[in-house]
């Protein structure tokens, strides 16, 4: 009995290290390939010739949806992406110094940054140069909460989420597998030991 329960825990161990891990293979590869650039960033702008971002005005408004707005920020920036159908992921702060309000709109291909001028009661719409793949990849790193309501971004977030539970997974199965394994116990111990010192080390070293 005790041997089938041992060969069952492998099984399931097996299956939780195949499946999950190959369900999360965009998500992985977008992470490590991201991690990667963020490592090596400038030599990775130097390579591709990727130029900095910079502001384009593509459109200017000269009113504003007054029959919606609200006194607080947040539905008065809401107010004005549905307005201008821009609707999404945004953030939004004030210049009390300027009377003005900025919102900016997070998106994949680019970003929007709307600014709303009080004194003038205007909006100018800016949107962000250059689009590239090294920046969508930047995107989708960084990519995550759960503070917004739209379906893109909880979806993503609960993969995220997967992803880190996943790690959980990978990193116990597969100390599990090791320590099944007798004629691996002994190359396997030392790396994990030679892992952990390392950790320990490196972690010490660069809280000083």
């Amino acid at each position: 009995m005790a041997k089938t329960g041992w060969v069952k825990a492998d099984r399931v161990m097996r299956w939780l290290h195949l499946y999950t891990g190959l369900f999360l293979v965009p998500w992985m590869l977008i992470y490590g390939t991201s991690a990667f650039c963020l490592n090596h960033n400038e030599w990775v702008r130097e390579t591709f010739g990727i130029e900095p971002p910079t502001w384009k005005v593509v459109r200017k408004v000269d009113s504003v949806p007054n029959d919606r707005f609200s006194g607080e920020t947040a539905d008065q920036a809401l107010a004005i992406l549905q307005w201008l159908d821009l609707d999404g992921a945004h953030g939004a702060h004030e210049r009390p110094k300027v009377n003005q309000l900025v919102i900016v709109r997070r998106c994949g291909s680019r970003d929007y940054r709307i600014t709303w001028h009080r004194s003038r009661s205007e909006i100018v719409v800016e949107t962000q140069e250059s689009h590239s793949a090294y920046r969508l990849l930047h995107y989708l790193h960084f990519r995550g909460g759960y503070r917004q309501a739209y379906f893109p971004l909880i979806a993503w977030a609960v993969i995220v989420d997967a992803v880190g539970i996943s790690m959980w997974i990978w990193v116990l199965s597969g100390v599990y597998l090791w320590a099944r394994k007798p004629s691996k116990r002994r190359l396997g111990g030392v790396c994990l030991s030679a892992g952990i010192v390392l950790f320990i080390v490196l972690t010490v070293l660069l809280c000083r």
